[in-house]
């Protein structure tokens, strides 16, 4: 990816999608944090390798000075007024016109990656607590479906040892954790079970904050924005009338000669903006298909969680399947055995099945 081999495989070793956990997990903190870095680092490009300003200077002005006013606009903030409208001679008029988000963009985009990938940092964090390595778990009883015989029924028989140890040390340490392990019912009454639907709720809570902070950041006036946005382009309604992402600009700066102070009044071009308009537009869209997907995800887990009918329904639905065999898959067709094995198995701690498969 960069180029530096031991660089390379430790950014890959942090980023890349860990064995326990879901699509829709993975669209949030995978590809939605790499789509975010992606961005951040072009724009980061455009601003600091090419020219994201260019000024329409005065006469007067030879080579540094040109440079220093572009470098001052471009740091100090411009404002934007309609061509149709006048210039307002008030400085708070002006002030209030402020286009102020363009510099910032590449350290939003990146802070925004960042709470991306915080709730599974600490899903992968807190989740060790349980006495349970998923990861090691979870890989073993997907390498099952491959082995057959007398070897799968050996693995399986390992497998399930495992499991049932750390099912009895965390049974000793229930007590300790109960505060944070409240019941919400049968299937919710332990320390992974609980954190899995809190991490899940994070995610929720991190992408609406996304367009709240997205929203503050443009200073857009409308709350939905990316239609509106969407709509004004379609209807041929560019910057130029809505002040969106603007091209053109102003911008004031003051010059000291000798006792004397010159204010100047400058028109700028920000071609940055023609990048970062099309990048906010789709990053908007973006950001409501994954609001969609982990709302619908996190209801989906809610319900798995703490309805036991659901969990015995998802049992169910998991192991009667071809993948387990005939015996397996008959065995599960009769309503006391499902029962039995989702209270007894899958007591508080392995309440996964969907996991192996995803």
């Amino acid at each position: 990816m960069l180029g530096i081999p031991f660089l390379d495989n430790a950014i890959w070793n942090w980023f890349k999608p860990q064995t326990f956990d879901d699509p829709v997990d993975r669209l949030n903190y995978f590809i939605t944090s790499t789509l975010l870095t992606f961005f951040a680092i072009m724009v980061s490009a455009k601003q600091y390798v090419g020219s994201p300003i260019q000024c329409w200077m005065p006469m007067e002005f030879k080579g540094g000075w040109e440079q220093y006013a572009e470098d001052y606009c471009f740091i100090q903030n411009t404002f934007f007024v309609p061509f149709h409208e006048e210039i307002p001679a008030d400085d708070e008029d002006r002030s209030e016109a402020e286009i102020g988000y363009y510099q910032w963009v590449p350290i939003v985009l990146a802070l925004q990656a960042i709470m991306f990938y915080l709730p599974n940092w600490i899903w992968k964090t807190l989740h060790q607590q349980s006495g349970i390595d998923l990861g090691t778990a979870i890989e073993d009883a997907r390498k099952l479906r491959q082995i057959v015989g007398a070897d799968r029924k050996k693995e399986v028989g390992k497998l399930a040892a495992y499991l049932e140890e750390c099912l009895e040390f965390h049974s000793e340490r229930r007590s300790a954790c109960r505060l944070l392990c409240f019941r919400l019912g049968r299937g919710l009454g332990s320390y992974v079970s609980m954190l899995y639907l809190f991490v899940k709720f994070l995610y929720l809570l991190n992408i609406f904050t996304q367009f709240y902070i997205l929203n503050s950041f443009l200073g857009t006036e409308y709350t939905f924005w990316g239609f509106q946005t969407f709509r004004d382009l379609w209807n041929g309604r560019e910057w130029l009338d809505s002040g969106v992402f603007p091209r053109v600009t102003l911008c004031d700066f003051k010059i000291r000669r000798l006792a004397n102070i010159h204010k100047y009044t400058v028109q700028c071009v920000l071609m940055i903006n023609m990048f970062n308009e099309k990048i906010y537009l789709f990053i908007w869209f973006w950001f409501l298909f994954v609001a969609v997907s982990t709302a619908i995800n996190f209801a989906y887990s809610f319900v798995q969680l703490v309805f036991t009918s659901s969990r015995e329904k998802s049992t169910t639905n998991w192991l009667s399947g071809p993948r387990y065999g005939e015996d397996t898959a008959e065995d599960f067709r009769h309503e006391h055995i499902v029962r039995r094995f989702t209270h007894a198995a899958l007591r508080p701690g392995i309440s996964y099945p969907p996991l192996i498969g995803c």
